[in-house]
């Protein structure tokens, strides 16, 4: 196993009490200046607890263990954010 990186999960909360796996869009940092593509929203410095501004990669969407989530650091609670992410998701499925 590599670095422990933040995720976004993206289960349905319902779901995600019920079943033994969440779905998740990794996160990784920002570089200056580079390109954001229409499968990544950029959540900036401070948003869930994330020090730097970063990308939720959605071409990079994955189903793990629960067993493999070390932490909460913290929540999307903007609503613009939200809607955001769950177009961007319809996005990368073809929704």
């Amino acid at each position: 196993m590599g670095k422990t990186r933040p995720v976004v999960i993206v289960s349905d909360e319902a779901r995600t009490q019920v079943l033994p796996v969440v779905n998740v869009l990794p996160i990784a940092s920002r570089k200056p200046n580079r390109k954001i593509y229409p499968n990544e929203v950029l959540l900036k410095a401070g948003v869930a607890g994330l020090a730097n501004e970063s990308l939720a990669l959605y071409s990079q969407v994955r189903t793990l263990d629960k067993k493999r989530l070390m932490k909460e650091v913290g929540n999307i609670t903007d609503h613009d954010l939200q809607a955001e992410i769950k177009d961007a998701l319809r996005f990368q499925f073809g929704l």
